[in-house]
């Protein structure tokens, strides 16, 4: 609204002072143009700053939260010294990076302010030299002068907000756009999918990704460390953008959904299960921003996921406190209650990366059987390691260097005798 009173203004005064005086508004509005350049390239440097700002801020506060995380490892090998400096020559050099940057801007600011006052001694320059010739009278001279000058003040206005609409450029990366899931079906397909990560651009993950899932079908992904399973599924949550091909749920390509309501569909249950300190109750809430989540409910998917029976055992039942990191659970039960946590989005497609491999055997069980129960209805994706979790799978993909090699059920792909035989002899399964 701002800009467009400015807008507005500026050419209320220049047709004013067309109608006063033709001939010194033409001098004034010939300088406005060099105003209006410097802003547009103080904008285009600042959009730039902004970026190297925030770089420089996400890997500082980034090493300082990896090393408040494993305070203990810190502790235990008495480095506290070693990562207190190294964090210390991290904010030097940001805040070397930083003075360029005011200096940048501050340059910059200074060349349009320079010109906006040249614009007035200009004017008045030659608005003088005019009432000096008496083709000007006095009214006509400070009425024509001060409606261009005046309005050219009010445009450059304009780039005091410059600085403003860098910062949002920058904050519109989690915009509302894209079209509002309502249901997903679960039909999910990759179609010649490349991806490479920005940090190693010169190392292709997949190289021609072709699979499909059907709605309610349980899919395994299987393979030798480094060959693309959990990239696939950071792509599918699109954590990340592809390089080249496309990801489609219901026939409809991912990156033209909004990503909000998208990820709303879909729920992941990943190695290393991310629990936050607050109460057990607190932990699993916060797998949805629902207001009305019933004890009934949360009961219900506590006992799907195997962890009822041990929360009620609990003095303080869903109240007890979990810890830092949920320090004071076990790994299978910080495990189960992320799954609960899942569950209790009630996805249409569920993810499980690895969800069992860090775990003992004991423990694998009851979370095994728990996500077993948690894919019922829903179609699910699961990456495995243990090759025993997946052998009822409805379809199994077995990915090489980014590609899928073999496909098909376990009895299917031991019949074969290839690459997942292979996998299958190493872990001395084969009398599965």
């Amino acid at each position: 609204m701002s800009i467009v009173l400015m807008v507005t203004t500026l050419v209320a005064a220049c047709t004013i002072a067309l109608a006063v005086g033709w001939k010194l508004r033409v001098v004034c509005i010939s300088t406005i143009h060099l105003l209006l350049a410097c802003g547009y390239f103080r904008l285009v440097m600042l959009v730039r700053l902004e970026k190297e700002k925030k770089k420089a801020y996400a890997d500082s506060a980034s090493y300082a939260c990896e090393a408040t995380s494993a305070i203990r490892t810190v502790a235990s090998l008495a480095r506290e010294d070693d990562i207190c400096s190294h964090y210390h020559a991290q904010l030097l050099s940001q805040g070397c990076s930083l003075v360029w940057s005011v200096l940048k801007s501050s340059t910059l600011y200074a060349a349009s302010q320079s010109l906006q006052f040249l614009c007035m001694a200009l004017g008045f320059w030659y608005g003088g030299t005019l009432f000096g010739r008496h083709e000007y009278s006095m009214f006509q001279f400070f009425l024509c002068y001060s409606s261009v000058i005046f309005g050219a003040q009010s445009a450059g206005t304009i780039f005091s907000y410059v600085p403003d609409f860098a910062k949002a450029h920058h904050a519109a990366a989690g915009s509302d756009d894209g079209e509002k899931v309502q249901s997903i079906e679960g039909y999910i397909e990759f179609r010649d999918v490349h991806f490479r990560y920005p940090s190693r651009l010169n190392q292709p993950v997949l190289q021609g990704l072709n699979l499909q899932v059907k709605p309610g079908q349980y899919v395994a992904f299987v393979g030798a460390s480094g060959c693309g399973k959990s990239t696939a599924i950071a792509l599918l949550e699109r954590f990340y953008n592809l390089t080249l091909g496309g990801i489609y749920v219901d026939s409809k390509e991912i990156s033209l959904f909004n990503i909000k309501s998208y990820r709303s569909h879909l729920a992941l249950v990943g190695q290393e299960p991310t629990l936050y300190q607050g109460t057990i109750r607190e932990n699993i809430t916060l797998g949805t921003d629902r207001d009305d989540i019933s004890e009934d409910e949360i009961v219900a998917y506590c006992k799907n996921a195997n962890i009822y029976d041990f929360i009620i055992g609990l003095p303080s039942g869903f109240n007890t406190l979990v810890g830092s990191k949920g320090s004071m659970l076990s790994g299978g039960q910080k495990q189960r209650l992320a799954i609960t946590r899942a569950l209790l989005r009630n996805p249409k497609i569920l993810l499980l990366d690895e969800a069992t491999s860090a775990l003992d055997s004991e423990s694998e069980k009851f979370v095994q059987a728990a996500l077993d129960t948690a894919a019922e209805g829903r179609t699910t994706i699961a990456v495995a390691h243990r090759l025993s979790t997946v052998q009822k799978a409805d379809m199994i993909y077995v990915f090489n260097q980014g590609r899928v090699i073999e496909a098909g059920t376990h009895s299917e792909l031991m019949q074969l005798r290839s690459a997942y035989f292979e996998l299958v002899g190493l872990q001395n399964l084969g009398e599965m």
